[in-house]
């Protein structure tokens, strides 16, 4: 009888204090133990996280600050490589002249026509006014040329490393262009000599036309 009652008394002890152990959990409101738990919980972070939606400063300042090298810094590596990888801004190209060759080609051959031997250089000059044409540009030199215009010839000025050239009696001339390959290319016959050559020499680059002004023209 002794120990059922003393076992009694022991439950009731008991009993009596764990209400007052658990009364503070029970008191602390629903939103503070679930930020408890959650701060306890990997999983919960990674999520409110994801759910935050963060903007792309933010995202920017983390990944700057996880490589150790400052916000600062990094913003200022960065760009700079903005502005190294940003497109170059190109000057639209300008056409100085587009046509064929100086009708002034035509006058000595066209008088010779009185002569068997002038026919074929007649021939041939107005084959050019037909199927020749030059393209004078802020960016390149175009030749077009053959029979029925179908062959094209182009260079374009920073591959020049030499230019001679000659006047004509009539305000036309010739120029020769040398390349970087060894290549030349000529063109006979330009209309308005003095002005093409003062555009061209205006678009090579600086050594070619100090050359060119010591002794690339060759005067008749």
């Amino acid at each position: 009888m002794m120990p059922k009652l003393l076992i009694f008394l022991l439950l009731s002890v008991v009993s009596s204090f764990t209400p007052t152990l658990l009364s503070p959990l029970r008191s602390l409101p629903h939103a503070v133990r679930r930020e408890s738990v959650a701060a306890r919980s990997p999983f919960q972070i990674r999520r409110s996280f994801l759910q935050a939606e963060p903007s792309l400063e933010e995202i920017e300042n983390l990944s700057f600050k996880g490589k150790g090298g400052g916000g600062k810094r990094g913003g200022e590596k960065g760009e700079v490589a903005a502005k190294a990888v940003s497109p170059t801004t190109l000057a639209p190209e300008t056409d100085f002249y587009e046509g064929p060759p100086a009708i002034t080609e035509c006058l000595i051959p066209t008088i010779s026509i009185l002569t068997v031997i002038g026919i074929i250089p007649a021939i041939a000059s107005y084959s050019r006014q037909a199927w020749v044409r030059y393209k004078i540009t802020s960016r390149r030199i175009r030749v077009t040329s053959g029979f029925g215009g179908k062959d094209m010839a182009e260079i374009v000025y920073p591959d020049i490393v030499e230019i001679r050239s000659v006047k004509r009696l009539l305000g036309d001339g010739d120029f020769v262009f040398f390349l970087k390959d060894g290549a030349k290319f000529e063109m006979r016959n330009v209309p308005k000599y003095e002005e093409t050559r003062e555009y061209i020499l205006e678009l090579v680059p600086e050594g070619v036309k100090e050359k060119y002004m010591k002794e690339g023209q060759i005067a008749r």
